[in-house]
């Protein structure tokens, strides 16, 4: 008994982290239609609850034994009118309910004209994200416009994975060879947190996500700067060094334009130094952090695909960390949006 006790604590208090960072807003268009679904079922079940208990009340008053009542009271064997009715309200609640919910998964699953198109891909544990439009990939982090519909496909690259920002929208899963969709739109400027929902290695927990949603004008100086983005010569000796270890211990997995580097095994690096997060979305984007990132990924987020840098020394993982902070274009700071 104590052990259950125990576990059933625990269990609470992971719960209660995950809710810490589950935020539904109610303005977000699907949750808003989800939203009005829920209210309905609430209503029902309101009213199916105070009759059912209402009834239960009132036959134990009714019929309750009275002092000197020795005789069984009169046996009711059936009342076909009463069951008729308690057989039709319920289906009709059934058919009303299937209806609204009919409705609202129309609504959110239309597609909308208008939509920007986004690619997201899962891999085991990241988020890889592309423009098809405008031929851009970025990883982790996906910065949209305020106020314009976004239409992702969804797919994975190896397992199921599940992609759930919550405070936009619901879940669709990421199954390899076959494409899903979510449509949302997000209403004002945030950093909205999104998780991979479905189990998928030692790392599920692990495997989140960020939408970074901009006003209009700062999402269109944001792509035009993107597309003509090339990486920055290094600023000093300690840059100049750190890409040169890039380029010979990194650049084979992954990308940073402008340079040699092209690889797309592992995340897009072009942007990194403007990311708030690091490990797809767990850790914060500090130069500690990601000095123990880079040295042992492992250590800091289970089953994680690359490999350990333990042979660089505490002057090489500096060095890197200047480039990859130099990596980033002037005039944002995503870590001012409000996060959700």
């Amino acid at each position: 008994m104590p052990r259950m006790l125990l576990s059933v604590g625990y269990l609470s208090l992971a719960g209660a982290a995950l809710a810490h960072n589950v935020t539904i807003l109610s303005d977000a268009p699907v949750n808003q239609e989800i939203t009005g679904l829920l209210w309905w079922v609430l209503i029902f079940a309101v009213i199916i609850f105070g009759v059912v208990a209402g009834a239960l009340a009132y036959t134990i008053w009714k019929f309750r034994a009275k002092p000197g009542d020795n005789e069984l009271p009169p046996q009711v064997h059936g009342n076909d009118r009463m069951e008729i009715i308690w057989t039709a309200i319920p289906l009709l609640i059934v058919m009303v309910l299937f209806v609204l919910t009919a409705q609202t998964l129309v609504k959110i699953k239309r597609p909308v004209a208008g939509s920007l198109p986004v690619e997201a891909t899962g891999w085991q544990f990241w988020w890889d994200f592309q423009y098809p439009d405008e031929g851009l990939r970025t990883a982790g982090e996906l910065v949209i416009p305020v106020g314009q519909p976004v239409e992702v496909k969804i797919t994975s690259g190896d397992v199921i994975h599940s992609f759930w920002p919550p405070s936009l929208t619901g879940k669709a899963d990421a199954v390899p060879g076959e494409d899903n969709y979510l449509r949302f739109m997000a209403t004002k400027p945030g950093n909205y947190y999104g998780y991979c929902a479905e189990l998928c290695g030692a790392s599920h927990a692990n495997m989140r996500f960020r939408i970074l949603a901009l006003e209009r004008e700062d999402y269109n100086r944001f792509i035009e700067d993107f597309k003509a983005y090339e990486a920055p010569a290094p600023a000093n000796e300690q840059a100049a060094r750190g890409q040169q270890l890039f380029n010979a211990q990194c650049a084979a997995c992954h990308t940073v334009k402008g340079t040699p580097a092209r690889g797309v095994i592992g995340p897009d690096l072009s942007l990194f130094g403007m990311r708030t997060t690091l490990g797809s979305g767990v850790w914060d984007n500090t130069p500690e952090n990601l000095k123990r990132w880079i040295q042992d990924s492992s250590a800091m987020k289970p089953s994680s695909k690359m490999p350990p840098f333990t042979q660089l020394s505490d002057t090489d993982l500096e060095a890197l960390a200047a480039y990859l902070y130099s990596l980033k274009l002037d005039g944002f700071d995503f870590a001012q949006l409000p996060r959700y």
